[in-house]
């Protein structure tokens, strides 16, 4: 009876553990897309899943320097609190998008430079998303004493959001001098 348990147990497991998917997925973490076949499947890729998603989460971060955006979180505004909590939350991931991407293809020396600029923007942002969640839970407690503890995190971010704002430029600058990446959808800077 014993070893008929084991073996229903280990059905039971080999069955779970079958794929019905093409990605790998960690188990509570992101999917993990096989390796890019071409420059221009890995380009498409981080247009795609990385820089609008990121571009959309910063035009939210730099909203918080409009003082009529931070009213709106110190008055528990629902609809402002859950965007901003969603891109927050979405920056801090960057780098979590970026695993899941995977490298460029071997050799392909400009993109292993975007990719190596996009990383060092990320290493930057995560812990600026961190700091900036801070920051809004303190402005939407809706007690004066902690609100001002909001501004100085708020303030105390700046030098890694400029450091990573410039290393994310630069990633951007490279990518749009490689046709992959124009006919992925980037658009060259006005």
């Amino acid at each position: 009876m014993k070893h008929v348990l084991i073996l229903c147990c280990a059905v039971a497991l080999l069955t779970a553990c079958g794929s019905s998917g093409s990605s790998n997925t960690v188990a509570g973490g992101p999917t993990i897309l096989p390796p890019a076949e071409s420059e221009q499947q890995w380009a498409q890729r981080i247009v795609d899943r990385f820089l609008r998603p990121l571009n959309t989460d910063l035009r939210v971060v730099n909203g918080l320097r409009d003082p009529q955006i931070v009213i709106y979180i110190s008055n528990q505004n629902p609809t402002t609190l859950r965007i901003v909590r969603r891109a927050l939350k979405d920056l801090e991931h960057c780098q979590i998008k970026l695993l899941s991407i995977g490298p460029p293809p071997p050799q392909s020396g400009p993109f292993e430079r975007v990719n190596a600029k996009f990383k060092a923007a990320c290493a930057k942002y995560v812990p600026v998303a961190r700091t900036l969640q801070r920051a809004v839970v303190f402005w939407s407690s809706g007690r004066t004493d902690v609100i001002p503890r909001g501004f100085t995190l708020f303030r105390s971010t700046t030098r890694d959001a400029n450091s990573a704002g410039a290393q994310y430029v630069a990633g951007i600058r490279i990518a749009q001098n490689l046709p992959e990446f124009r006919r992925a959808g980037l658009k060259p800077s006005a």
